[in-house]
């Protein structure tokens, strides 16, 4: 059996102290056990004879970083390297590589740097705020911002092209460092992490058994007892990382502890089993809130997978598992987990759930996990009183499965509303009827507001406002069909919900955002973004949203949706974009808006199918948008299922263009 390397969690070198690296070999150097009990080392490899006596782990101390790590720990090293070496030369001399190009290194990021200049700007303002890892596939449906930002009203193409793209100025010499793995923070700074993670990120995903976590906590403050399994190393460092994107100003890089806990995760993903599921999902976490990390569709999608392999998804009671309730319990905290996560970014991104909600075969009463106290879950079972016992008063499983259920709902709409390419208008309406009605009851359902986490809240689900942005974000999901539809005109009292729902929206973020010490997500920006978009469309489409609308409250909404991206901007530089493209159709709106006040206009230009009113270059004008250095995009957007419809019948030969490439 070829050795593992191992790294042991205690001795953790101080902050800022330099790291040597050792080229020689270490000879007859004392171990710790030797070092403590003041006995003569023999100094034999890989253990010492007094620790084979007494079956302890035989580990030696860095002089120059303090850590403790086993004695043949260079050789591990060097044999590992000469392994990854040999199977790298095998695979590069098989039939694969035969036919591919070598390329230099600085070629390739040339080449990435041109692309990403050349990258439609509407493109990137739809997978932005999916986009973690800057490598998001390139597929955009329906439901998502970019397929608002393809329809673009003439009126406002003026203000837009004033607009120039932000762009970093030292591009050439831009470099690409991956950040180095570091030692795990002093038990102080653990715990706090650790508590910012179970009382902000954990209420929304359980997939994570605290109790359990705290034992390998424990184990930083034991110097007697030292850990060399990848499982607990792997969880500790993400769970770390993501308390870290949280907490910034600990002392720790959240990518260095995500470097960190990368080093492990090789040895949990080799099993198919509920710990590589939870390990999927802790990158998943961390990817959504932070700019680095792999793709939070991907991940969200992959533990769903495997979830559907293990058949998690299944009714264990008709395959008459043999599973104790625990394990049964942490598989649906884990397979709904993936699920809301993987809904959440197919929404965003417009792209078809890989499991839909009627497959899962498990009744709806008992599909979602038991409410009830963490602490009464054992491996062994259950302790205490049944469920159906348990006092009033809601516990962390009533929010999380609340949450739960808003996710499945909006990828409900997502598969009925925008997946279902057969669906004539009159079924799609009436499945927004039936949607509608199921919307209600989960918010006639919601739990009053929980107590807030000492430190106040840290994450967006756990602010009073989290289960109100939903609903009407769900709202505006909902109806999009309806006032997306150029041939039948919506209804007054459609525009006029969608408005309420969009302002709604734009005053909870900006409650939760401004001033408070919240974390920012991705898909926070893209519901923001879609919302303020919303609001303006409706402005600039309906005649009874311009007249139920103050100029002053339309300047106070378009302000607290402004103030928020800029907050967000200050951050992640990558949400500039979007920034700058509201703050254009802010000013070109409240321009509108002050016009129509003063008499100079009765009303806006109408979006129209006139070809006159778009030019037959619209979709090449829209994908070179990066490329002329405007910054994106248009005031009055509106769904993509039209956009196609609505250029080939202004003109036939363009019906082919509407489909613009992406990234």
């Amino acid at each position: 059996m070829t050795s593992r390397i191992s790294y042991p969690l205690q001795g953790r070198r101080a902050k800022g102290s330099s790291v040597r690296i050792r080229t020689g070999s270490r000879t007859h150097v004392a171990c710790v056990n030797c070092k403590d009990r003041k006995v003569r080392c023999d100094g034999q490899v890989p253990a010492c004879g007094n620790c084979q006596r007494r079956d302890l782990a035989c580990v030696i101390e860095d002089p120059s970083t303090k850590q403790h790590q086993p004695r043949h720990y260079l050789k591990q090293l060097e044999q590992r390297v000469i392994t990854l070496e040999k199977q790298l030369q095998e695979a590069k001399s098989g039939p694969a590589w035969a036919s591919v190009p070598e390329r230099e290194p600085t070629a390739f990021w040339d080449a990435e740097f041109e692309q990403s200049e050349c990258d439609d700007l509407s493109s990137m303002i739809g997978t932005l705020s999916l986009n973690a890892a800057g490598s998001e596939p390139t597929y955009l449906g329906s439901s998502s911002a970019y397929a608002f930002t393809r329809f673009l009203k003439p009126s406002l193409r003026p203000a837009i092209e004033s607009v120039t793209l932000c762009k970093t100025t030292n591009d050439e010499s831009r470099e690409v460092q991956a950040p180095e793995p570091c030692a795990l923070p002093d038990h102080g700074t653990a715990i706090k992490l650790s508590n910012t993670y179970f009382n902000n990120i954990h209420p929304q995903y359980p997939f994570l058994l605290e109790k359990t976590f705290r034992e390998w906590e424990d184990a930083l403050a034991d110097p007697f007892q030292t850990i060399f399994d990848p499982v607990p190393l792997f969880f500790l460092n993400m769970v770390y990382a993501i308390g870290a994107t949280l907490l910034p100003n600990t002392g720790y890089s959240s990518e260095q502890l995500y470097a960190s806990a990368m080093l492990f995760i090789d040895d949990i993903l080799l099993y198919d089993n509920l710990k590589s599921i939870q390990a999927m999902l802790c990158c998943a976490a961390y990817s959504l809130r932070s700019p680095t990390g792999a793709s939070q569709w991907k991940l969200g999608g992959q533990a769903l997978r495997q979830c559907i392999n293990l058949g998690y998804h299944r009714d264990q009671k008709r395959l008459k598992s043999t599973q104790l309730q625990f394990q049964q319990e942490m598989q649906k905290r884990a397979f709904w987990s993936a699920y809301v996560m993987e809904c959440a970014a197919s929404v965003v991104l417009g792209r078809p759930l890989s499991l839909h909600f009627q497959e899962i075969d498990v009744e709806a009463s008992s599909h979602l996990p038991l409410d009830i106290d963490e602490s009464r879950l054992t491996p062994m079972g259950i302790v205490g009183a049944s469920p159906s016992s348990l006092p009033s008063p809601p516990g962390i499983m009533s929010y999380s499965n609340h949450g739960f259920r808003i996710r499945i709902l909006l990828g409900r709409i997502q598969t009925a509303l925008y997946s279902d390419c057969t669906l004539t208008s009159a079924e799609k309406y009436a499945r927004v009827g039936e949607l509608s009605a199921a919307l209600e009851e989960w918010w006639a359902e919601t739990p009053p507001p929980r107590v807030l986490p000492e430190g106040g809240a840290l994450s967006f689900f756990m602010t009073p406002d989290f289960f109100n942005v939903s609903y009407n974000y769900a709202i505006l999901q909902l109806y999009r069909v309806h006032i997306a539809d150029r041939k039948n005109m919506a209804p007054d009292e459609v525009f006029l919900k969608c408005l309420h729902a969009a302002r709604n929206i734009c005053q909870g973020f900006r409650r939760q955002f401004f001033g408070k010490p919240t974390a920012y997500t991705w898909s926070a920006v893209h519901e923001l973004f879609l919302a303020g978009l919303t609001y303006i469309y409706c402005l600039w489409t309906s005649p009874a949203c311009r007249n139920a609308s103050r100029y002053d409250q339309v300047s106070s909404m378009c302000t607290d949706c402004t103030v928020v991206l800029v907050i967000v901007a200050e951050r992640w530089s990558n949400t500039a974009p979007f920034r700058d493209t509201f703050e254009v159709l802010f000013n070109r709106t409240m321009t509108m808006m002050a016009d129509i006040q003063q008499g100079k206009q009765s009303e806006p230009a109408l979006l129209s199918t006139d070809q006159g009113a778009y030019p037959l270059d619209l979709p090449q004008w829209i994908a070179g948008i990066s490329t002329t250095g405007s910054s994106m995009t248009g005031a009055d957007w509106l769904l993509s299922e039209l956009v196609e419809d609505f250029l080939a019948a202004s003109d036939p030969n363009v019906g082919d263009m509407a489909e613009i490439p992406l990234m």
